[in-house]
């Protein structure tokens, strides 16, 4: 049997990927991982932990310590009004218009200027009572109804972006470009477990408690590359680039500890799960290594005392989603888990690529420092959002040095097996940003489900436009950490009103068909079910000998039709029956959502249009 051919979707430094080899023969399909390349760029000499950063006259950059949020960025301030008004009008003026104002339902209120410019029309009016957001809002409609005034606007509290004091922070270019700053000020983050299915993890001191027991999922020991088959101990077998070293440190890296890098999400945990050697894995222990991580038993392997709230999956290859991997990522879904999978590096349509093109995962394109699609990011309907991924091709200067436009995270030296950082691109890259911000979200709001999730990040994410160089290629577009997190989340959903019982009864009819393939209503029957009730016993007796269409349907809205989406089916075979006065009882006819144009389509068109035309006189005639 054929397998799948999955190849790790990200780590190639800004360089398409060789062509993936012919698939094998496998029944779970087989993972390979192509070798990282060297940037193009002079710098590619990777930062050891605790080496000192210069600029160009030789002095140490200097990092901007954090900041402590205080309040809410971009938090109204009740009964405070920045108010502009026309040019002309003197202050004087101004202020005995506004000295008192009658508010319907707050009643009067007096304003006193706090500050502003003359010159400008500006000026910042406080009211002399406490208030109540709605009535500050109701305050605010009157002031810009007075004559005069040309606009007014809340007060509203601005703090400090929090910025890490991590050495290389300054090259991560990709946390600004998804507004991580502005997200930092509101949180950064909680204990968030988020499972990261990779190429294991390495030892990194900006890793060092970050870290939750993990699992090697690879069974067959020729491939794991540590000699020994599934275990207990995810520690990368080096030989390659450590993939998931470098994926993990993007979600969670220690962060604002003075060294290293920074991480997406500063309180995230990591659940490292071996799914990937050196040359690869298979699709089933990526499957079987989600369903643990998200705390679903797997045979043979004890449960993971961390279940993850997030699953981050930087790996695939071309086919479609098969039924073994939807019902998976479905499970997780129901479980309340939120998978993000990298859309792959080969500059074609997602669609293509799988695990990407799965439902019930979060489908994350690449971007570059440059804000466009980067030219390897796979793209297409399929893609849910964009998040940093880099581009190796483009320089970021900082400090008066040029660096790789890649993403910049944690590594490990394969000859010495020291730590290191070291840029990467791809969208392996891309994803674990998005991973980080659905920590940082849940971390605030952990009642959100999977579904609410991915409606925040389309709904706040901002779109690409002509930067994604393919029409309709980018989803929603690049993900706003910032703006995720401050979206308006104060009032639930509407509670959907509690849906009325049909009252219209099933109905399960006898079809007479004549030789060309009409319906005989005289000769056709029908009889009706309980109203509680879809399954036999039924009865359609007083039956003439010939052949016969069943059908069964429920007229919900009981308008005399069958409309779109009312449960309507047909028994896929002609019944002939033998002997006038005989009755039809027992067939099992399954009932799904009707669609007008698709009654029966293994009958043809004519069978169609005249099952839809019987419906229609039956369930008037009834």
């Amino acid at each position: 049997m054929a397998g799948l051919t999955i190849l790790l979707v990200a780590c190639d430094r800004g360089r398409l990927p060789d062509p993936p080899p012919d698939p094998v023969s496998s029944i779970s399909g087989t993972v390979t991982l192509p070798g990282a390349r060297a940037t193009a760029l002079p710098v590619t000499r990777p930062l050891r932990p605790g080496e000192v950063l210069r600029d160009r006259q030789g002095q140490p950059w200097r990092v901007r310590g954090a900041s402590r949020a205080v309040g809410h960025s971009g938090a109204v301030i009740p009964g405070e009004y920045l108010v502009l008004t026309r040019p002309g009008l003197s202050t004087q003026a101004v202020n005995a218009s506004l000295s008192a104002l009658e508010v319907p339902s707050v009643g009067t209120v007096g304003l006193s200027r706090a500050g502003g410019s003359s010159a400008l029309g500006l000026g910042l009016y406080r009211v002399n009572r406490v208030l109540s957001g709605a009535q500050s809002a109701q305050v605010l409609r009157e002031l810009a109804a007075r004559p005069g005034v040309l606009s007014v606007s809340p007060n509203r509290r601005m703090v400090a972006l929090r910025t890490p004091d991590d050495t290389y922070y300054p090259l991560q270019w990709h946390y600004p470009a998804m507004d991580l700053p502005e997200a930092w000020t509101l949180t950064t983050g909680a204990a968030v477990t988020v499972a990261v299915l990779d190429t294991g993890i390495g030892s990194h001191p900006d890793l060092t408690g970050q870290l939750l027991p993990g699992m090697d999922f690879i069974r067959d020991p020729a491939a794991s590359g540590d000699g020994d088959g599934r275990d207990s101990d995810p520690t990368d077998a080096a030989g390659g680039d450590y993939h998931g070293t470098h994926v993990t440190g993007t979600v969670a890296a220690r962060t604002n500890n003075g060294a290293g890098v920074a991480g997406v999400s500063w309180g995230a945990r990591v659940v490292p799960v071996r799914v990937l050697g050196q040359d690869g894995g298979d699709l089933a222990d990526v499957l079987l290594g989600a369903l643990w991580a998200a705390g679903e038993p797997v045979d043979g392997v004890k449960a993971t005392a961390h279940p993850a709230r997030v699953v981050n999956l930087s790996l695939g290859g071309e086919g479609v989603c098969s039924a073994a991997e939807q019902q998976v990522f479905t499970r997780l879904k129901a479980r309340g888990v939120v998978t993000v999978v990298a859309a792959g590096n080969d500059d074609v349509d997602v669609a293509t690529i799988s695990p990407a093109n799965c439902a019930d995962v979060i489908t994350v394109g690449a971007v570059g420092p440059d804000g466009r699609r980067a030219p390897y990011s796979n793209h297409g309907a399929r893609i849910d959002v964009m998040a940093p991924g880099g581009n190796g091709s483009l320089g970021v200067t900082v400090g008066g040095e040029t660096y790789p436009g890649g993403v910049l995270s944690t590594s490990v030296d394969d000859v010495t097996r020291t730590a290191q950082y070291v840029f990467m691109d791809g969208t392996s890259m891309a994803a674990p940003h998005v991973a980080g911000a659905v920590a940082l979200l849940l971390g605030r709001e952990p009642t959100l489900t999977p579904d609410q999730v991915l409606a925040r990040l389309k709904r706040t994410a901002a779109p690409l436009g002509s930067r994604c160089d393919v029409a309709g290629g980018c989803g929603a577009g690049l993900v706003d950490a910032g703006a995720l997190l401050t979206d308006a989340t104060s009032s639930p959903p509407p509670t959907p009103p509690t849906p009325t019982p049909p009252t219209t009864p099933p109905v399960v009819a006898a079809l007479f068909l004549q030789p060309d393939t009409s319906i005989n209503y005289a000769q056709s029957r029908y009889t009706q079910l309980p109203t509680d009730s879809l399954t036999p016993p039924y009865r359609v007796g007083d039956l003439a000998a010939g052949p016969y269409l069943v059908a069964a349907w429920q007229d919900l809205d009981d308008d005399g039709q069958i409309d779109e989406g009312e449960p309507f089916g047909t028994y896929p075979q002609t019944v002939t029956l033998s002997g006038t006065g005989s009755d039809l009882t027992g067939i099992d006819v399954t009932l799904e959502a009707f669609r007008v144009q698709g009654v029966s389509a293994a009958e043809g068109p004519d069978r169609q249009d005249a099952v839809t035309r019987a419906l229609e006189t039956l369930t008037t005639r009834r």
